[in-house]
């Protein structure tokens, strides 16, 4: 692979990460609040800042598993536990700029 080749597969994988973002957010928060299902973590005393990171370790455990036994999850392969990944520290990153906002 190409420079040329490698930067369209990661515009790619960003283009799909994007979209599959937007489908399940409709699924999981609320239009006024993006993080509404994360902030269910204060339930259970979790910082939703921990939860959201949970999460992406939650998805590294199943790549490490896939990658292991070299079969798919039901419904859930390298490539998509991948792209839940990016999606994952693309949340945080966004929960972690919406707090220092509300902050200054």
């Amino acid at each position: 692979m190409n420079q040329k080749q490698f930067l369209k597969h990661i515009e790619t994988t960003f283009k799909n990460a994007l979209e599959l973002i937007r489908r399940k957010n409709q699924d999981y928060s609320k239009t006024e609040n993006a993080f509404a299902n994360f902030e269910f973590a204060r339930l259970v005393g979790l910082d939703v800042s921990r939860a959201i990171l949970l999460r992406v370790v939650d998805k590294i455990a199943r790549l490490s598993n896939l990658l292991d036994k070299d079969i798919a999850v039901v419904d859930e392969s390298l490539q998509d536990t991948c792209i839940d990944v990016v999606n994952y520290m693309a949340i945080l990153m966004a929960y972690l700029d919406n707090e220092k906002q509300k902050r200054a």
